[in-house]
């Protein structure tokens, strides 16, 4: 599951590439999606990130089928399992455009602490901006790895996180939109 690496600045295609997808993904499993959501950096107006358009999908069922999995697979994506995350599996497209994808349980933990990351990143540009920088001091420093980096900023995404969630308890939460 690893792979090299790099970290761009926001590009204004992430949320177009993410729309052709998410209809992708919707035809190709109707009825078993509740949801599917721009997620991560790319879907966070001017933060750097790496390349790759990270989508959510929220599914009824904890888990897909066989045939579900060759459907995603006919659409370009490599299959990960849970790739280190339970609960969550995993898949990645490189060609023609990046894309992760990680398939949940639709309003569960994974997909409301995903969402509501976005959302606080979205909403607080000096989150934002310390999240950016840290990623850029990582790959300036050397780390060129997709394990090496996320091992990195785990503690940063941490304290995002949880920041996140005191924003959504007081707030009453964000809009679940893309």
């Amino acid at each position: 599951m690893d792979e090299p690496i790099t970290v761009a600045e926001y590009d204004q295609r992430w949320p177009h590439l993410f729309g052709q997808e998410q209809r992708r993904i919707w035809r190709a499993l109707g009825d078993a999606v509740v949801d599917v959501q721009h997620f991560g950096s790319t879907a966070v107006p001017g933060l750097a990130a790496k390349p790759i358009v990270d989508v959510l999908v929220g599914i009824r069922t904890s888990k897909l089928d066989e045939g579900q999995i060759a459907t995603l697979k006919g659409l370009g994506y490599q299959y990960l399992g849970e790739a280190g995350v339970p609960g969550r599996l995993a898949f990645r497209k490189r060609h023609p455009a990046a894309f992760n994808l990680a398939v949940v349980r639709w309003g569960e933990r994974l997909w409301r602490d995903n969402l509501a990351l976005r959302d606080y990143l979205r909403a607080n540009p000096e989150g934002a901006r310390r999240y950016a920088q840290h990623k850029r001091d990582l790959v300036e420093s050397g780390v060129s790895s997709l394990l090496g980096y996320s091992e990195a900023k785990e503690a940063l995404v941490a304290e995002l996180l949880c920041h996140a969630r005191s924003s959504r308890r007081r707030t009453g939460g964000f809009p679940y939109s893309s």
